[in-house]
């Protein structure tokens, strides 16, 4: 499910979010870890785009993969180096 952003004005177009998925390899996924807490954790990613899909590098065991079976809500946050004028 995505939201509307509130300040549309620095949405980014489907083919900018692609062009950061494939030149940034790191973001932080977030998922609903113990007694309902938030869980983040910076990982790695690969998006491919033959199939669109956002594939992640990890242990198939462990407390990431034991939240995402308890619920499979979660966020996952990547960002380029941002813009910035001069002076500000």
């Amino acid at each position: 499910m995505f939201r509307k952003m509130r300040r549309f004005k620095q949405q980014v177009s489907e083919a900018e979010c692609i062009d950061i998925l494939k030149s940034t390899k790191r973001g932080v996924l977030s998922v609903i870890g113990d007694d309902g807490y938030p869980y983040g954790m910076p990982i790695n990613h690969y998006y491919c785009e033959e199939d669109g899909k956002i594939y992640f590098h990890g242990a198939k065991a462990g407390h990431k993969i034991d939240a995402i079976k308890a619920c499979d809500k979660a966020s996952y946050c990547v960002y380029n180096d941002g813009f910035r004028k001069e002076g500000d």
